[in-house]
């Protein structure tokens, strides 16, 4: 799942708090970086995003996010 499927209006009010902060870091940060004219790996960034998002879902299912 790609950073843009989880943006705030695309479902977000069903994660926690933390994984909605996380993504609103990752759109931002994401948007800095193209925009910064540097070379940009656009599917290592998705997929450390998604990495840190199933291991926040994983923590918010315990009760610890």
């Amino acid at each position: 799942m790609s950073l843009s499927d989880q943006t705030p209006s695309s479902g977000s009010e069903n994660l926690g708090v933390s994984a909605q902060e996380f993504l609103a870091y990752c759109k931002a940060e994401r948007e800095r970086r193209l925009n910064s004219g540097e070379t940009f790996d656009q599917t290592a960034f998705d997929q450390a995003v998604e990495l840190v998002m199933r291991k926040l879902r994983a923590l918010e299912q315990e009760g610890w996010a």
